[in-house]
Formats: structure tokens, C-alpha cells, sequence
């Protein structure tokens, strides 16, 4: 992270030499022709400031060192640049989106509230009148949907490996009620513990303010206008989605919310999220103490404004609005820090374009299919 942080001030330095200072409001849009609605508009590199034979040599370096990279795309200004599948992944099958879930599902929620259907400081317990609750007591009460969507609900996740209390509420024959059990071991707002189950309560939440599952509603409200079509969503065993992973989209369409984002929730001229919930989902709500602190389902990759939803095995959605750029990675066990070194380089660019570079796109294009295309048996 220390060098994605480096690659931010670099540019930032690039600019200034440049005499034009960037403002982290002023994020120029898509044009009209440009919205990946109906799919990307994709460019040449050099036309947003990425040199192709560089980005040649990165996505080589990265097959050449095993990285367990399934795919990586870079937009900008609404363009995308650069789209390599790395085999055995086709490019074509939705990818599970892991803990991307949780920026997708905090969105809804926004939506939710944008509507009237819930507030953020609405208390959890209510929403789920005549269930029996172990572990009852006044901290419990004062947990709210914030809290869940913050991660600072106080409820009790193993902060040392969330994925020992994901298991145990996998192997549990109700989800929800395991995650109304859990204890309060702090005080709501105050402490960040990376927590699924609390995730996993704003999917029955969200059901229960607004009558349909976190897909049906995910489907009229936010994938329906982005143009994103082809989903799987697990349910548990009681009919709620997944509220923390297992989310299935292609990367395009991840790139789609990174966009949505980028443009403070607006999309070809609709508010699809309001733009309060946007800015204060990707601000500091819970200080972490690890690298990265927390909005609501995003986190606070660096001091420029930068943000990311991130999931386990390198599911990842980065976005940079001082330069307009969003990149999106796919993966089986792989880290951003990992192929940072191999991909930034490419970025030479400041604030115009870079000549044409007909034979570095060639280059390119031969690269982007070796890499998808199985080895030699």
C-alpha cells in the first residue's frame, strides 16, 4: 500500500509541474456518447495518458512472476484503456466479487434511505420484531443501521480473522439469527471490527424495509440503470442475499459502480444514489488502525480522496478522482500490491494525451491475447 500511496504523490507532483493543480470536486464525467450503459467505450492507452508497450511489458512481467491475477481493466475519463483476462479466466463468466459485496450492499442501503424506506440511525433490533435474541441488553439496543454499514456495531467478530466468525455463521442453520446473537463487546460507534455477520443483517434489513431481496431491489433501483444484467446473488437458507460476499458480476460491471461513484452517484444525467451518501460513504466514518480506514462498505486507501472496495483474494474496485481513473481487478490470491509495480509505469501521461503509438498497441493487443490463452501442454 505504502507504494500505491508513492504512485498518488508522484502524480500529484507530475501535475503541479505541470501548473494545474487538480480538485478532488472537479471529476469530469463521461460525455453523453461515453456512459458504459449498454458497454465500455474503450480508447488506445496513449489517449488517456497510459503508454501501451509499458502496459505490454507489466501484464508480461505479471504472468511471468505467477501472479494469480484473473483479470485487470483501467478506465479513465469515462474510457477504457486497458482490459486483460488472464487464462483460465475467459473474460466472458461472472467472477465472484467477495467482499465487494459489502460496497454494493451499504449502496442499497443508501438507496433505501435516499427513499425514505429506513434511516441510518434507525435501531437494528426493531426490524426484527418476535425473534427470540440471546444476548439482549441496552448496548444491543443502541446498535444502528450506521453502525452495521461502518462496521462498528460492537457486536462480537474475531477481529484477528473475520473468517473464523464467517464459518461459524455459515454452519449455523440461520445466519440472521446468528448474527442477532452475537454479544456486544463494545460500545456501538465506537470500535471498527471487520465484521460479516453485522453485513449480512443490512441484506435482511433492507428486506424488511423495503419487501423485496437485496437482488430484487439491487435490480429496479442500481443495476437496472447501470445496465448490469447478469448476476448471481446466494441467498441463505431463510431468503436473504448474502449481505457480505459471494456476489457474481463480470469486471465490466464492477467497473460500473466505481464509475457510478466516481461521478458522486450520478449516471447519464440521474441521481441514481445521492450524492450525500456517496461523499459520506467513501469519508472516514471508523478509524481502522490498519492501512485503509472505513466509510460505509468502502475504504480510505489513501489522503488524496482515493477509496476502494476490496474483497478476499484480489477483488478489487480502485478508484483515484483526482485523476479520474478507476481500476479493477479479479483474482484468485493476489494483492493490488502485487502488480502495482508492473501496471503504474504506464502511467506517463499528465494532462493530455500521449502521441499515437500504433506499433505499441500492437504490442498490446498480441500481449492481451497470450496472456488469456492457455500454456503450452
Amino acid at each position: 500500500m505504502d507504494s500505491l500511496k508513492n504512485l498518488i504523490l508522484i502524480v500529484f507532483l507530475m501535475i503541479a509541474v505541470s501548473g494545474c493543480t487538480p480538485s478532488r470536486n472537479a471529476v469530469p464525467g463521461p460525455s453523453a456518447t461515453d456512459w458504459p450503459t449498454s458497454g465500455w467505450r474503450t480508447g488506445a492507452p496513449e489517449e488517456k495518458g497510459f503508454d501501451s508497450l509499458k502496459l505490454a511489458e507489466g501484464l508480461l512481467a505479471i504472468r511471468r512472476n505467477g501472479l494469480d491475477l484473473h483479470s485487470v481493466s483501467i478506465v479513465r475519463d469515462g474510457v477504457m484503456v486497458l482490459d486483460a483476462n488472464f487464462y483460465p479466466y475467459d473474460g466472458i463468466t461472472v467472477h465472484d466479487q467477495a467482499s465487494v459485496t459489502k460496497s454494493i450492499m451499504t449502496a442499497l442501503i443508501g438507496i433505501a434511505a435516499d427513499q425514505g424506506k429506513l434511516r441510518l440511525d434507525d435501531p437494528m433490533l426493531p426490524f426484527f420484531p418476535g425473534r427470540s435474541i440471546a444476548n439482549r441488553n441496552a448496548s444491543k439496543e443502541r446498535i444502528t443501521v450506521r453502525h452495521l454499514a461502518s462496521m462498528s456495531s460492537g457486536l462480537e467478530c474475531t477481529s484477528a480473522n473475520d473468517e473464523q466468525t464467517l464459518h461459524e455463521m455459515e454452519m449455523s442453520p440461520d445466519f440472521v439469527q446468528f448474527a442477532l446473537d452475537r454479544a456486544v463487546i463494545s460500545e456501538p460507534g465506537t470500535r471498527f471490527v471487520y465484521c460479516s455477520p453485522g453485513m449480512h443483517l443490512l441484506s435482511a434489513i433492507l428486506q424488511k424495509a423495503t419487501g423485496m431481496t437485496a437482488l430484487e431491489f439491487a435490480r429496479l433501483h442500481l443495476f437496472g440503470p447501470l445496465g448490469i444484467q447478469n448476476v448471481i446473488w446466494p441467498t441463505d437458507a431463510q431468503g436473504f442475499n448474502h449481505g457480505w460476499g459471494d456476489i457474481r458480476l463480470h469486471p465490466h460491471d464492477t467497473a460500473k459502480i466505481g464509475l457510478l461513484w466516481l461521478n458522486h452517484g450520478r449516471w447519464e444525467g440521474r441521481q441514481i444514489v445521492s450524492r450525500d451518501w456517496v461523499d459520506n460513504s467513501i469519508r472516514i466514518q471508523i478509524k481502522t488502525g490498519r492501512d485503509g480506514d472505513y466509510g460505509y462498505g468502502w475504504w480510505i486507501t489513501g489522503d488524496e480522496g482515493e477509496f476502494a472496495a476490496i474483497g478476499r483474494g484480489g477483488q478489487r474496485i480502485q478508484v483515484w478522482p483526482s485523476i479520474s481513473a478507476i481500476l479493477v481487478m479479479t483474482g484468485g490470491g493476489v494483492d493490488i500490491d502485487d502488480i502495482e509495480p508492473m501496471i503504474t509505469p504506464a502511467f506517463v501521461g499528465r494532462d493530455k494525451p500521449l502521441p499515437a503509438n500504433p506499433s505499441g498497441v500492437a504490442r498490446l493487443t498480441e500481449v492481451l491475447a497470450a496472456v488469456a490463452a492457455p500454456p503450452a501442454p
